[in-house]
Formats: C-alpha cells, structure tokens, sequence
C-alpha cells in the first residue's frame, strides 16, 4: 500500500510505499521498511523546506523529491475517522523509542492508497510517558501562509491533550505494538512509480 501525504489541491507532498499488517474496519496498521524509496516535500531545487525561514516555508513554491527512509523502520497506525496517525520507533538495536502523534486530516482509501493531509503539529511520548509537543512554529506558520486553519490547530492540540488525560483509552484505540517485529523478509521497498 501507499501512504500519500496531499495538498489541498490534490498535488503531492509525501509518499511512502508501506507493507499491510492488520487491515481492520477501525484502524490500518502499516510497515514502513528501513532503506526505502520514499516522495517527501522539497523546494523546488530539491532541498528540505525545513533549510527556508519560518516565514518563507510554506509560501515558497514546494515541490518533491525522492529520498531514503533514513533510520529504522516504523510502524504507523492509521485511522480513517481521527485527525492523527501513530508513528511507533525503534532504536537500531530494536528497543522501543517512543509514539510520534501525527496530526493530519482524516485520511481516506483510493484503492491501494491512503491519502491525507499532514497539519504539521505532532506530539512525542517516550515509553517513560513523558511527552513533548513538536513543530508548534512550523503550524503557525502554516496557518500565516492559508495552508492551515487556526481550527485545525486547536482540534489537533485538543485531540493531544485528549491522548494524554487518558492515555490508557489511547493505547487500547492503538493497539501494543512495542515488541513487534517485521518479518526478516520485509525489507526497503521502492516507490511505484
């Protein structure tokens, strides 16, 4: 399967090409192999818009380009009716790292494709509990450039807090995947196209 990241007008931002493990009616829980061909956001000259000014980054023109999934592989869960995916990571000596909350538009199928849109806030929690919000200037700036709503951003930092008052209810919606591990056999996939 394919996990595509979208702009608003359909135009890609990310792609990353993702092995199925569960395919529930609530959830999709996906594999994302070390060393694969993935699409992600550029300028166009190829560079990571992270390199621009705040003020600059989403109202350049953006573009993308193909990369190496760098670092262990990931597991996503993806849910069709909630503003956030769960990223689980590993270190390279397969220990749990943490949960990466990502926040994005409820995706939707397209065949072989889940598509969404990414809000660009995220949230990090260690094995510990310990947790940190992530790229909260990279929202706002989204928002000062009409790529996000000011209300898209408070759903997402209330769905957080939601994740975090009650982060028994978040691991049971998830699943525990802590100690899984992908077959020897999955290994770096290239894009599809």
């Amino acid at each position: 399967m394919l996990l595509s990241h979208v702009y608003d007008d359909g135009s890609p931002m990310a792609d990353f090409p993702m092995r199925v493990v569960e395919d529930a009616s609530d959830r999709l829980v996906a594999w994302l192999a070390a060393g694969s061909e993935i699409r992600y956001w550029a300028t166009v000259d190829g560079s990571d818009p992270r390199t621009l000014p705040l003020d600059r980054r989403f109202r350049s023109k953006l573009a993308t380009a193909r990369r190496t999934w760098e670092g262990p592989g990931v597991l996503r869960v993806i849910f069709a009716d909630t503003i956030y995916q769960v990223i689980h990571f590993w270190t390279p000596q397969r220990k749990f790292a943490g949960w990466y909350v990502n926040f994005e538009a409820p995706s939707r199928r397209q065949g072989n494709q889940v598509l969404t849109f990414d809000w660009q806030l995220d949230l990090w929690i260690t094995p510990e509990g310990t947790s940190q919000w992530k790229d909260e200037d990279e929202a706002a700036a989204a928002i000062d450039a009409g790529m996000l709503t000011s209300e898209q951003l408070a759903a997402s930092f209330s769905a957080g807090q939601e994740i975090l008052d009650d982060f028994d209810a978040f691991l049971a919606r998830v699943g525990d995947w802590r100690e899984w591990t992908a077959p020897s056999s999955w290994t770096a996939m290239p894009l599809p196209f």
